[in-house]
């Protein structure tokens, strides 16, 4: 079963919903993004738009939105913690601002 799925049951809402669906397209692309650059046969690298650059983020989301039962997501965290420690300082605080954004958003104040 989806990792992804299973986080998110119990929490009965469209969020929560929305938010594994987002997490499961995420793992896939991350998943054929890792294996392009393994591969090295394409000019595929990392930037602002793979998907290393959202695992900060989706990290976060993931937490504040499925609480402990988050740390099930050993993929999804591992490329967060990985992304944060390539990118520095920078990227932690920009992850850290999504957070925030995505905060605002489910206590209705967007």
């Amino acid at each position: 079963m989806n990792p992804y799925t299973m986080v998110s049951s119990g929490h009965d809402t469209h969020e929560a919903a929305a938010l594994s669906a987002r997490l499961s397209a995420w793992h896939d692309a991350m998943v054929a993004h890792e294996r392009r650059l393994r591969a090295g046969t394409t000019a595929d690298t990392c930037d602002e738009e793979c998907p290393h650059a959202e695992a900060p983020g989706l990290w976060l989301e993931a937490v504040a939105a499925f609480g402990p039962r988050s740390q099930q997501l050993a993929f999804l965290r591992s490329r967060a913690q990985e992304t944060r420690r390539a990118a520095g300082v920078a990227g932690s605080t920009r992850a850290r601002a999504q957070a925030a954004d995505f905060a605002r958003g489910a206590a209705g104040e967007v």
